[in-house]
């Protein structure tokens, strides 16, 4: 895999090395086995004269561009003496061609650090493998020679990596529509149930994995957290997509991934001296922000469920308070009350 600079673009071969010959003769090879893959699949049957005439070039040169593109990048070329010209032995092969810019040249640079602080977790030693690759790519087109792992790094504090099993499986009904059947712990409750659920989409956050489904057993749409998880079984029958319109409002419908049935707004002041911090902040898209007159800021969102949004205020201490609603202040103000008396003991 390689990177071929320009003024403008970054054209990116996967699995091919070039003739010699400057970017210009680069280009030429390149547009040469793109044709000429384009017209093996319209079942065209191209052949050496075909490729000469298209290119101007002598059949010579089109042979050898032929013989690269079947020895060197495996293109399953065979010749048919009937219809003199080419066709796929295996219908299935792919091009491997990518044309990307420089900016999203850099944004693979920063996704490649993503992939690899991924890695650590549930995706496993493959990924690693495969972002590995990627940023010695990189670092070999890279004016300075930077080194990916240290342009850029993610951190995640306080997630549950999960078992690099159960991400492969759930990815696979995921892509695959089948379901699956396991064992899901509830912290709540203590317990564990044996569910069958119907992945429709996997989401990270803050660096934990989970899964959003419609649970057979409970009859509705759930998340998932993957680190409480086991003994998951790949089903072997098929479900039907839902339509996205059912779950997506599950996911991004309030804030944090916590998610119940009812939907309320909660509004919460921050002081002066801690609006520097959050006015910037995006708690979620639908929020609504009001600077005060003191020089704090007054935040407005809607919220599924206390306990991440509780947690989310008290972090900021006596520098955050919630206005409304008013049962949400009474709940967060017992909490403190129990701050207190646990610290007064001490």
């Amino acid at each position: 895999m390689r990177f071929i600079a320009g003024l403008s673009t970054v054209e990116c071969w996967c699995g091919l090395e070039f003739y010699t010959g400057g970017q210009m003769g680069d280009r030429l090879y390149f547009e040469r086995f793109v044709w000429f893959d384009c017209q093996v699949r319209k079942g065209h049957y191209p052949n050496t004269t075909n490729l000469a005439a298209k290119f101007e070039c002598s059949a010579k040169t089109g042979q050898r561009s032929i013989e690269y593109f079947r020895d060197r990048l495996g293109a399953p070329l065979i010749y048919d003496q009937s219809r003199r010209g080419f066709y796929y032995d295996d219908p299935t092969f792919m091009f491997p061609v990518v044309r990307i810019t420089e900016s999203e040249l850099v944004a693979l640079l920063a996704s490649h650090k993503l992939l690899i602080d991924a890695a650590a977790g549930p995706l496993g030693d493959e990924l690693g493998k495969v972002s590995t690759k990627l940023g010695s790519l990189l670092s070999q087109n890279l004016p300075a020679g930077v080194n990916p792992e240290r342009a850029f790094s993610f951190r995640w504090q306080g997630f549950s990596p999960g078992d690099p099993l159960v991400f492969q499986q759930i990815a696979t009904s995921l892509l695959t529509c089948r379901p699956v059947t396991f064992c899901y712990y509830s912290p709540l409750s203590s317990a564990c149930t044996m569910r069958t659920a119907e992945p429709h989409h996997m989401l990270n956050y803050m660096g934990a994995w989970h899964m959003v489904a419609f649970c057979r057993l409970r009859g509705e749409w759930r998340d998932f957290h993957l680190s409480r998880i086991s003994m998951i079984k790949l089903e072997d029958d098929t479900f039907s997509q839902r339509d996205e319109e059912q779950w997506r409002p599950f996911l991004e419908g309030t804030f944090g991934i916590f998610q119940n049935h009812r939907r309320f707004e909660v509004t919460v002041r921050f002081s002066s001296e801690r609006s520097r911090w959050v006015r910037d902040e995006v708690w979620h898209p639908d929020q609504r922000q009001e600077i005060l007159e003191d020089g704090g800021v007054q935040i407005t969102l809607p919220v599924s469920h206390e306990a991440e949004i509780m947690r989310e205020v008290l972090k900021h201490g006596a520098h955050a308070e919630v206005v409304e609603p008013e049962w949400l202040r009474e709940r967060i103000g017992e909490e403190i009350l129990l701050m207190v008396k646990k610290y007064s003991q001490v």
